[in-house]
């Protein structure tokens, strides 16, 4: 009464009046159940004895007392009038609102967005904004020529206009000040949005804060105005930042992945764009390193998350789109992460490849070199990121003069890989193939872009962690020469794998072998 507990003194509000502050049956919180016995007229049972020790004993008195608390419902008719109070508020909120969307539509669904339905040249489109008139031009290349000079980052804005082209603009984009520099910054047909003089508009200006803007995206990729729990009608949404700030959106992306999990009904997806990564990010100084953290995106359940690493222009569109073809139909999927480094190389000449398939990324791996027939094999060579594949791609023709008969292979989503049939799994990687292969990539040995690889694997491949020390930083050159992933290391490397083939069997047989 009037702020006071008769008998304890002031009421404890705000968070200090969280029970897990409050001892069992103690003073305070029997003189607060005594306020509750007077105004209902109950009373509850054992409070007044002190704490129950006995684990049995204190799960009785926490029934008994739950109860009697219930027991209130059950007077005067007091439960059912609550009940239909509810319903009634319920049934006065109206099921059709109208809408701009259709919300027995989803977009995400549609044909367009198929890997199979991709345009492969440069498409200029007349858009027109649905709410305003406005009509403009519209060119997107989510395909490019090889020997041109564009980084996989590049190609990042073209699938983000391309899904906002088939959607209406339905996939929006937070990215603070790395906007442009990420490549986020014109996947927006109608620039920034503004609810008053823009509601077209996908891209929403955002402050500095990585697990703010992750936050803002999954409260958008989480709502429906669809009434039918198994059909989406909302927006999906992207947010970035370097790689090694991205865990910071790991936290809040993670607790969306269990909701999403556990809701039942279809959401939206959040992309994650770990805009700068791997070495090369170095440049920046060391604390912009991409090598260990975005390895985080690994650590949510398997089939739960589809993580992209990209390394040519020409893959980003048919491996993205092929995982949001998944996450469009799989409501498990509920995050989508992208990994592309800075750098710009050549767009790679595909008719030089044994998969020469311009959508060969949508496969998860495909091989870029494989076996010289009759000649002894040396092994799977398995690449991943960008300056670690350009680089042993480069060395390839230097490999073979050198009598090295390698299997290449670029690892781009080990979750799009386990969805190809087996006999595509089997033809680019045996499963005894793992027992046979080394990894050349920007990331870590701390996790490996394929799971159930051999016990030696380690000892032979290429990572940004080599001499398990933290890369000192430089120029771009500087950072990956200190990395071993420069065009002379990368071949040594290889050459060596290739050279102790035996060797490497013979230890691994003889593992086996003491084991009796």
């Amino acid at each position: 009464m009037n702020g006071k507990i008769p008998g304890a003194g002031d009421q404890v509000v705000g968070y200090p009046s969280h029970p897990y502050g409050m001892k069992m049956n103690s003073e305070y919180f029997v003189a607060l159940a005594r306020t509750f016995e007077a105004h209902y007229g109950v009373e509850f049972q054992g409070i007044s004895q002190g704490p129950v020790t006995d684990p049995r004993e204190r799960l009785i008195q926490f029934k008994t007392n739950i109860d009697v608390v219930m027991s209130v419902l059950e007077r005067g008719g007091l439960g059912d009038w609550l009940a239909d109070r509810l319903v009634e508020i319920g049934d006065s909120v109206p099921d059709e609102i109208p809408l701009r969307i259709d919300v027995k539509h989803d977009p995400f669904l549609d044909d367009r967005l198929k890997v199979a339905n991709l345009p492969e040249e440069p498409q200029t489109l007349t858009v027109r904004n649905s709410i305003s008139g406005k009509e403009k031009q519209l060119k997107i290349a989510l395909f490019r020529r090889a020997g041109e000079t564009a980084g996989a980052r590049r190609a990042v804005s073209e699938i983000v206009k391309w899904v906002n082209h088939v959607t209406d603009n339905r996939m929006l984009t937070l990215a603070a000040d790395l906007s442009e520099s990420i490549n986020l910054e014109h996947g927006s047909i109608w620039g920034h949005y503004d609810p008053e003089t823009n509601p077209l508009g996908t891209r929403l200006k955002a402050a500095i804060e990585e697990a703010g803007n992750a936050s803002t995206a999954i409260g958008l990729v989480g709502q429906s105005a669809s009434l039918e729990p198994d059909r989406f009608a909302g927006v999906w949404a992207f947010s970035g930042t370097y790689g090694a700030f991205t865990p910071l959106m790991y936290l809040p992306a993670r607790v969306w992945s269990q909701q999403n999990q556990d809701s039942k009904f279809r959401t939206g997806v959040l992309h994650i764009l770990a805009g700068h990564s791997g070495p090369e990010t170095a440049a920046d100084a060391r604390t912009h390193f991409g090598i260990f953290s975005p390895q985080v995106w690994k650590l949510f359940p398997r089939d739960q998350v589809i993580n992209l690493s990209f390394w040519d222009y020409n893959d980003v569109a048919p491996g993205y789109f092929a995982a949001a073809e998944i996450a469009a139909r799989e409501k498990k999927v509920g995050v989508v992460v992208i990994e592309v480094a800075r750098p710009d190389f050549r767009v790679a000449d595909r008719s030089t490849f044994a998969d020469p398939d311009l959508r060969a990324a949508a496969k998860g791996l495909y091989v870029i070199r494989d076996f010289e027939p009759g000649q002894p094999r040396h092994g799977y060579v398995v690449a991943q990121g960008s300056s670690a594949t350009f680089n042993l791609v480069s060395v390839l023709p230097r490999l073979e003069r050198a009598g090295v008969n390698v299997k290449v292979i670029a690892a781009i989503s080990e979750e799009l890989f386990d969805r190809q049939p087996e006999a595509y799994r089997n033809a680019v990687l045996p499963p005894e193939a793992r027992q046979d292969l080394m990894f050349v990539m920007s990331g870590t040995r701390r996790m490996w872009p394929l799971r159930n690889v051999g016990s030696l694997t380690d000892d032979y491949s290429l990572t940004a962690d080599q001499g398990n020390v933290w890369l000192t930083g430089g120029t771009e050159a500087d950072v990956i020469a200190e990395a071993h992933l420069d065009p002379d290391s990368i071949f040594a490397g290889v050459q060596r794998f290739a050279k102790e083939r035996p060797k490497r069997l013979s230890r691994q047989r003889a593992l086996l072998d003491a084991l009796g």
